[in-house]
Parts: structure tokens; sequence; C-alpha cells
């Protein structure tokens, strides 16, 4: 397939359908049987010639945007656009826009009345991290806890203040008892409303280089929706799990696809 410009779920769904493609900003796959060939090159994956008269919603960036996928990742549908906006706490025209680019990238399905009767969970996740980034979407502060991770975590368990751990930490809690994470626990994430009195109240300290914990503010209150309590620590949801793990380095992508693995055995909508 040959376009002036292809996006990165367009690319996707060629892709499932074994086509190549071509795209003038150097998007390019071609692969050949016989003789063997298999190529593939990069280029933009942000749309160059949108018309600046097309006000349609092209980006998953910002609170609204995150409320409504986040509704759509912790529930199951159907769900209506005026119940989806209740339970996102967004208004109805800010669900209708995000909807509506979904369903443009085929994210998810609709019945003749408008409610959401499918979606692609996996898909979803993997599209709003091209917009969504764990470090950089939030205010992320590398501290260095000189006594180890499981005594953050032990003082985790009795601190007052608002908190839910993310990333590898909360693999772990997912994940059933008996399952093995792909990679250990080096880096400890964990949503704090504020750095600073964390820090101070859990004894960690300032760290550029070699630090082992990361204290986030979230860019939102959504990071703590559906948050859920194991062995007395709070974690975030399933859904904002994935979505931290696949914008974490090292290994963290690897086990955002393991996370979504299993989910995919209990629902269905987390297999694409």
């Amino acid at each position: 397939m040959a376009a002036p410009y292809l996006s990165p779920r367009a690319r996707e769904l060629l892709a499932e359908a074994g086509a190549g493609w071509y795209d003038s900003t150097g998007n390019m796959r071609v692969r050949l049987d016989r003789p063997g060939l298999f190529v593939e090159r990069r280029g933009a994956d942000r749309d160059p010639y949108s018309d600046a008269k097309d006000r349609r919603l092209r980006s998953l960036r910002g609170r609204g945007a995150a409320r409504v996928i986040r509704s759509l990742l912790d529930d199951r549908g159907p769900i209506g656009v005026r119940e989806l906006a209740a339970r996102a706490e967004v208004g109805a025209a800010t669900g209708s826009r995000v909807l509506e680019l979904l369903v443009r990238e085929d994210l998810i399905e609709r019945s003749g009345e408008g409610a959401v009767v499918a979606v692609r969970k996996r898909s979803l996740v993997h599209r709003w991290t091209q917009d969504y980034r764990l470090t950089t979407t939030n205010n992320a502060v590398p501290v260095l806890a000189p006594r180890g991770i499981d005594r953050v975590l032990r003082d985790l368990a009795d601190y007052r203040r608002p908190y839910a751990l993310t990333g590898a930490a909360a693999l772990r809690a997912h994940l059933p008892p008996d399952a093995v994470a792909v990679a250990p626990l080096a880096l400890l994430a964990v949503f704090v409303d504020d750095a600073v009195a964390a820090q101070q109240e859990l004894k960690l300290r300032p760290a550029d280089r070699g630090s082992n914990v990361l204290l986030i503010e979230p860019f939102d209150q959504v990071v703590y929706r559906e948050s859920t309590v194991r062995d007395r620590l709070r974690h975030v949801s399933p859904g904002q799990t994935a979505a931290d793990l696949l914008t974490d380095p090292g290994r963290s992508p690897e086990e955002g696809r393991q996370l979504m693995d299993f989910l995919a055995t209990k629902d269905k909508e987390w297999a694409h």
C-alpha cells in the first residue's frame, strides 16, 4: 500500500494482514518469500500533511483522553457515551471526540446507537503510549533508598499519604502468585502526590545517578483509579501498569507484554 502518510496504527493493521507499505515520510515495509527479502524503515509517526481546518482529535495526550482510555481499559462494555463520560469524569463532548479518534484507528467498535461494544485493549494501550510516557507525562524524581527497595516497601505499608506502586512492582501484584516476572525488581516506581514529602518521610536521598526509586507526581489523579491493595501495599490498575511498563526503559516493555499476555487469559479484549 502506498499513501502520503500511514499512521502507526495503520501500519500495525497492514502488518497483521501481511501487507507491505510505503509513505512519503519514509515509512516502508517490503517482505518477499521468493527471493527472501525483508526491508523495514521508519519515517514519521505524526501526519505532516494534516489540514489545519480539520478539527478532529488526533492526539491522546492530556487528562480527558487519559480518563476515557483508563475507563475503557478498566471496565467491560457495552457502555454508552454519556455513561462512559460519567465514569471517566469528563464532559460528554470530550468523550465523543476521544471515541471518534479510537473508531478511526480501529481500536474500538460501536453499535448503531453509539455504545462501545468492543475494545482492543492491547492495541489501545500501545496507541496511548504514543502520547503518554511514565517519566515525561508525569513529574518523575529519581531518588536513592540507601537501605534498599525492600525497606521502602515495608515503610510504604504504613505510609499515610496517597500513593500507588506502578511498573515492575505492580506487575508482580497483578500476576498470579506462582508466576515469575521476566526481570528482577531493580527500580521501584511509585506515584505520590508530593515527592518532597515522600522523600523525607521514607528517608530517601536525592540521586541523579544510581537511583533505585522513582517518586512520580501524577499528571492527573486518574492514575489512582481502580488501584488495588495486595500484601498491605497499593498498586495501580493493570491497564495503568501496562502503559507505564511499555514506556519505561530496559526490560520494562517485555514485562508489559508479560502482563498483557496474562490479562488476555481472563479478558479476551486484552488479546488484540
